[in-house]
């Protein structure tokens, strides 16, 4: 297209001279029409297994594992025939009808980043229960995303079946065969693959499931679409998908295929946070120049940056390590963990364990001071590294405290923070509203430490969490039972896992690209945004993101990092708070709690759909 001709076009779409040829100087043309309509295909095979082993179930909630056969039309490059297909758990009421377009609502959830539908068990049923003690039967559908087909479940079914953990060790970490066939790691070079497992594909996928269940489109206004961490994140773009890249039709419109509502849990759902769609031009240079940038992106995931799995880190080893602490946790709880000689420290998992479990700062260079340098039982061990007054960062959840003699952390930010003169409760309230500055580890590495569960810490004081005056935690920042907790993160039992080990980077890039700096290529799909800064700038639009038109449900972990975007005034204004929960206890808190009170993240999500 001549100079002329492109600046003309830039003109007559209303776009600035100054931007018409910066388009034209960078070599970026802007988009004249949408593109073509597509048709949609489906599942055509899919096999039903009921799920056995989860006490939390009791004898009023049945769980499937439900797998399609959807070879994807975003996935080209040569995989593995598993990558044909998708996967999820249905939870169902016992006493409720058998298909689910009987039911009277529909919940379908993805997971977080490196997480797998199993991080969603001990939420699921109580939504079920809570629910069918309002007269409602509702179901809950944990997806399974498509890249666990990439995963190795060889040594976890073999330490099932043989009551030890030891042996799926010595699958993944000591090279011995189970059944003749012996662990393999992946390079980033065996998974270009997921390189194409992004945005698209994946909401394609959710799109598949839901019409799998619902094929009559009626049935889709009880429909509700949620997810926890990146799975929040994922829901904006799924309501603001157009599936046939057809606007003229709405029925396949993410928007309608959620038509009962949006559940982020400790995310937000937004469709277009800057509000670029408010500003033609601004969002069309937008897109051009993502687009560039995406191409590049793109590349790199398709050779050799598919996922987190690097010489240095590598999510697959760390999240078997994880899990066989979570195995020997549930089969031998008070026994005295030998993780320590059964995980090598390499720099696969190294550098994230020091990063993750350090008591100083000086031991990121030294490597002292984690895990495997204390006397811990096994279930000591799992909660050194996942509860919040241990583990750093957003991995955490409230499941009790060491039942030893506990000294203070001074990494990533010292123990006594809140006693601070004026410094205290001003400058530090961020660190300290997440849980940094109320950390510990056992006092004395050669003595054998226990775990006081979630209900055996002390009662609130009047001074709360006051390192310097009050208990190290109390029962009111506790709420996940680390039993239950074990059992979940158990992969032995179930199909799928707890963790996701190769979350493909591109639906993180993917995300960031539609959200934020453009959206191009399949990213068009995004059409259906709402809201954003600019447009409330620019026409009194509403300033938050959230689709427009349909029902929200936000929920927040009241001591996660997320609550701390009300200090910019970016929190929905119909989020709820959670007191005491972290970023794992949205979906983990158990159904018992401390206070008495019903568990109230399901609690919120059961009346939520019950009014669908």
């Amino acid at each position: 297209m001549s100079l002329t001709r492109r600046i003309r076009l830039g003109l007559s779409m209303g776009i600035p001279l100054a931007v018409s040829a910066l388009l034209v100087v960078t070599g970026l043309t802007v988009p004249i029409s949408a593109a073509q309509p597509v048709a949609l295909g489906g599942a055509d095979d899919s096999t039903v297994t009921t799920i056995t082993g989860d006490p939390g179930l009791g004898d009023d909630v049945e769980a499937t594992y439900v797998r399609l056969h959807y070879p994807s039309p975003y996935s080209t490059m040569a995989h593995p025939e598993a990558c044909d297909w998708i996967s999820f758990v249905r939870y169902r009421s016992t006493k409720g009808p058998e298909k689910t377009s009987d039911a009277d609502a529909v919940l379908s959830m993805q997971p977080g980043t490196f997480s797998g539908a199993a991080n969603l068990n001990p939420q699921a049923p109580q939504v079920v229960r809570k629910a069918a003690a309002n007269g409602k039967f509702v179901e809950y559908i944990a997806l399974d995303r498509r890249s666990n087909c990439a995963e190795d479940h060889t040594g976890w079914a073999a330490a099932q079946r043989a009551g030890d953990y030891r042996v799926a060790a010595d699958y993944y970490f000591g090279g011995k065969p189970v059944d003749g066939k012996t662990y393999r790691y992946q390079t980033p070079q065996d998974l270009n693959y997921l390189g194409e497992y992004g945005l698209a594909l994946t909401m394609d996928d959710w799109r598949v499931v839901i019409e799998h269940l619902l094929p009559d489109a009626a049935d889709r206004r009880k429909s509700s679409c949620g997810g926890h961490s990146l799975g929040a994140f994922l829901v904006g773009p799924m309501l603001a998908w157009d599936f046939d890249r057809n606007p003229a039709t709405v029925d396949d419109a993410g928007y309608s295929l959620c038509a009962g509502g949006a559940v982020p849990v400790d995310g937000f759902a937004m469709t277009d946070p800057a509000g670029f769609e408010g500003v033609p031009p601004l969002d069309m240079l937008m897109s051009a120049v993502g687009g560039v940038l995406e191409n590049g992106v793109d590349f790199l995931l398709k050779n050799g940056l598919s996922v987190a799995q690097l010489p240095v880190v590598a999510a697959s080893e760390l999240m078997n390590a994880y899990q066989l602490a979570a195995m020997a946790a549930d089969q031998q709880p008070d026994a005295v963990s030998d993780l320590k000689s059964l995980v090598p420290a390499d720099l696969r998992t190294e550098p994230w364990m020091r990063l993750m479990y350090g008591r100083d700062y000086l031991d990121l260079f030294t490597g002292q001071n984690l895990p495997r340098d204390y006397q811990l039982t096994n279930t000591s061990m799992l909660g050194m590294m996942f509860d919040q007054n241990s583990a750093e960062y957003v991995m955490q959840a409230g499941l009790g405290f060491y039942d030893c003699q506990t000294a203070g952390k001074t990494y990533p930010v010292p123990n006594g923070l809140a006693s601070v003169p004026i410094l205290g409760p001003t400058l530090f309230v961020i660190p300290m509203r997440v849980g940094y500055g109320q950390n510990y580890t056992p006092a004395d590495r050669n003595r054998l430490c226990g775990w006081k569960n979630y209900d055996q810490v002390p009662f609130a004081t009047i001074d709360g969490i006051d390192p310097a005056r009050g208990n190290f935690t109390d029962r009111d920042h506790e709420v996940t039972d680390i039993r239950e907790f074990a059992h979940a993160m158990n992969p032995g039992w179930q199909p799928t896992d707890f963790f996701e080990q190769y979350t493909p980077l591109r639906i993180i890039t993917d995300t960031v690209f539609a959200l934020g700096l453009g959206r191009d290529g399949e990213l068009k799909q995004l059409q259906n945004r709402d809201g954003g800064i600019l447009s409330f700038l620019l026409h009194g639009d509403r300033w938050q993101s959230t689709p427009a038109g349909v029902r929200n449900l936000t929920l927040l972990a009241g001591d996660s990092p997320l609550q701390n975007a009300g200090y910019a005034g970016l929190l929905p204004a119909n989020a709820k708070l959670i007191p005491g929960y972290r970023h794992y206890d949205v979906i983990t808190a158990t159904e018992r709690q401390n206070n008495g009170l019903p568990e109230m993240a399901s609690t919120y999500i059961a009346n939520f759909l019950s009014q669908t």
